[in-house]
């Protein structure tokens, strides 16, 4: 439902109100905008979609919205009136309420409203509701087996060819033209095929090749992989291999690495038992004969070469980068502006997802958590703590309705907040919806407050141990598969100081979410830290391939160029 002809009065009390420090919300202002929820259906909905009402809940005060919410509902389900003046707010002291109690009684009283008029609608609570408010049509049942991680000049066939390096692939047959291509499979076992080449992708252990030339990289922690020919299976042993295969089903084999067990699709007499090939050896098979040919690995494109890109076709491949550099350093350096740096963005850095009130964090303007030396125009970082949300709008929505791939990173460090402090420590970095949805949607990464690498996605939360370490800086980089017809997914990696960040896709994630289904458009980005949180964050990029977001001089040319 999109929200209009709110009072003007409405958002500056919301911003106040969930902002404000005790003393600053006086009573009558607390009565008026108590006023405005109780009356305004379309104001409650709103002020619903902005709270957070599990971050920040102290300890000593969950018992007591629990029994608020519990009265309210028994009181509801006698007479389910939506306009019915709460009566948990009678409760709260009509002098200096404090900041927690504004809080969580509207908090309450607002989840109270929501669920009646979700029940006066719908019949249903929202907890009960099963179906999703934004699905997909017709979409395929594939599962996804492999991931096109790089091609270079490739001409494509068939009914459903692939569209960019980055591309998730379903079980499906494609059929490549000209050009070479390289497939990581979800086992880890990479494959490259020079055009032109027609293969099915069985499964993450498992292609078919019905004719073409293709190099084999086994991977050690993968299970043995068959590639079926028309008349042969190859099995690799540790290998390296090159097969070229006619339309009448010989090959030429070439091993380079380990060995090669081959069997025939149809036993006879010549491969009564397996034919073992090792490395260093060339056959030429046939269904019923195996003979020796001469090695040649330079018949083969064993990598997928590379092609030097222009300025122009990199800076269309970075959407969205942030130094968090200010344009000028202040009197104390922390209160420097960095709000409006970047480029790929509609707006500043905002306090609320509506508000023109800039964002409140620490700048940082001569330091920076990148491991490479950065110009002056880099430098820079933030210091967000305290409860600390700050938000910006992309200029370019992330789209999950449609086929693309998204990258994004980020480094972030936990400072040491001392031994004395428990609770929530979180701190993240999400997407999300500027358009208000009946079941909200984001994409989050970032550190819980038991310090474990997390991912939420979908429906999702996905936590990896071992935890990361307080003062150390890590390296964050999501790629986001978004797709038209068939299943989403979400990946993220966490890089260590000590670790080499890959200059391709890595074969293993920290947190990788199963498909799920989403169409929403992401078109903004909140970082959020816990009231209890302290966190640096630097060098946020999102891009469209996994170069975009890691290379460290991407940017700088970038910024030279403007």
């Amino acid at each position: 439902m999109v929200i209009q002809d709110l009072p003007p009065k409405f958002e500056q009390l919301l911003n106040q109100l969930l902002n404000s420090q005790e003393g600053e919300f006086s009573t009558s202002e607390f009565e008026q905008f108590q006023s405005i929820l109780s009356t305004d259906p379309q104001a409650m909905q709103r002020y619903f979609e902005y709270i957070d009402i599990n971050s920040g809940i102290q300890t000593h005060m969950s018992e007591r919205l629990q029994a608020l919410e519990e009265t309210a509902i028994e009181e509801t389900a006698q007479e389910p009136q939506f306009y019915q003046e709460p009566q948990v707010i009678k409760d709260v002291p009509s002098r200096r309420r404090a900041p927690y109690l504004n809080y969580f009684f509207v908090a309450a009283a607002s989840l109270m409203m929501f669920l009646t008029l979700e029940w006066i609608v719908s019949g249903d609570f929202l907890w009960n509701q099963t179906s999703d408010s934004i699905t997909k049509k017709n979409l395929t049942d594939l599962p996804y087996v492999a991931t096109l991680t790089r091609s270079t000049d490739c001409v494509w066939g068939g009914e459903s060819p692939p569209e960019f390096s980055g591309q998730r692939l379903l079980t499906n047959e494609l059929i490549l033209e000209q050009g070479v291509a390289e497939f990581r499979f979800d086992s880890g076992v990479r494959l490259i095929i020079e055009g032109p080449t027609k293969i099915n992708m069985v499964s993450a252990c498992c292609a078919k090749l019905a004719y073409g030339k293709t190099v084999l990289h086994g991977y050690e922690a993968s299970p043995e992989f068959a590639l079926i020919t028309p008349l042969l299976t190859f099995h690799d042993i540790g290998t390296e291999y090159g097969a070229r295969i006619d339309k009448d089903g010989e090959v030429d084999l070439h091993v380079f690495e380990g060995a090669v067990r081959v069997d025939p699709n149809q036993k006879n007499e010549q491969f009564a038992e397996s034919v073992i090939i090792n490395a260093g050896q060339a056959r030429h098979l046939k269904e019923t004969a195996v003979d020796k040919i001469q090695l040649q690995p330079e018949l083969f494109n064993r990598e997928v070469p590379g092609a030097p890109k222009n300025l122009q076709a990199l800076q269309q491949e970075l959407r969205v980068y942030d130094s968090f550099h200010p344009s000028a350093i202040s009197d104390p350096e922390r209160l420097s502006e960095w709000q409006n740096a970047g480029i790929g963005w509609e707006n500043p850095w905002r306090k609320q997802i509506h508000s023109r009130e800039l964002a409140k964090g620490d700048s940082h303007p001569r330091k920076s958590l990148a491991r490479t030396e950065l110009t002056e125009n880099q430098l820079g970082l933030i210091e967000l703590r305290k409860g600390k949300r700050v938000w910006r709008t992309l200029e370019k929505p992330i789209l999950m309705d449609t086929n693309a791939i998204y990258y994004l990173s980020f480094y972030m460090q936990k400072i040491d907040s001392g031994p004395d402090v428990s609770g929530e420590q979180f701190g993240n970095l999400s997407l999300q919806t500027s358009v208000v949805l009946e079941h909200p949607r984001k994409i989050l990464f970032g550190m819980s407050s038991e310090s474990f690498a997390t991912l939420q996605a979908g429906m999702q939360i996905v936590e990896t141990a071992p935890p990361l370490q307080t003062g150390e800086t890590y390296f964050f980089v999501a790629k986001i598969v978004a797709s038209e017809k068939a299943a989403d997914q979400v990946f993220l990696r966490t890089f260590s100081e000590a670790e080499t960040i890959p200059d391709r896709e890595p074969p293993v994630w920290t947190c990788v979410t199963t498909p799920f289904q989403d169409s929403n458009q992401f078109d903004l980005v909140r970082i959020h830290v816990a009231r209890q949180g302290d966190f640096l964050f630097d060098e946020l990029r999102i891009g469209t391939t996994w170069g975009s977001v890691i290379n460290p001089d991407l940017p700088r040319l970038i910024l030279e160029k403007k």
